[in-house]
């Protein structure tokens, strides 16, 4: 009689290309994070620059707002980017998880057809 794996193992065992998509999504969010400091930084920038009656620094503040402004949509952009890599590795999983099942079956339906033939 085969022995048959756990579906867990047998998954992981089978898979050829192991994308680490923990690596991946902590990379992302590193980015985001450092967006979300600049953003931050830049906003105290506008903020302290806003209040000088100098015309320069007025223009320096309206220059820091698009730089949040940037900062923002990248942060977004980032944010995106993680949720495809997730979404990706969901799908990948899924369809992995289908092959072993169908696999599985197979291999029980042999090992049934060897006891049947005993």
């Amino acid at each position: 009689m085969k022995h048959i794996k756990l579906l867990e193992d047998f998954t992981s065992e089978n898979r050829k290309n192991k994308p680490n998509i923990k690596k991946k999504v902590k990379k992302i969010n590193k980015v985001i994070t450092k967006q979300y400091d600049k953003i931050e930084k830049e906003t105290n920038k506008a903020k302290e620059l806003s209040q000088s009656p100098k015309v320069t620094d007025k223009m320096s503040s309206t220059l820091a707002k698009m730089k949040v402004q940037l900062a923002q949509a990248e942060a977004q952009k980032q944010s995106i980017k993680k949720n495809v890599e997730v979404k990706k590795a969901q799908i990948r999983s899924a369809k992995d998880k289908a092959r072993a099942n169908k696999e599985l079956e197979a291999k029980a339906k042999e090992t049934k057809k060897e006891e049947g033939d005993k």
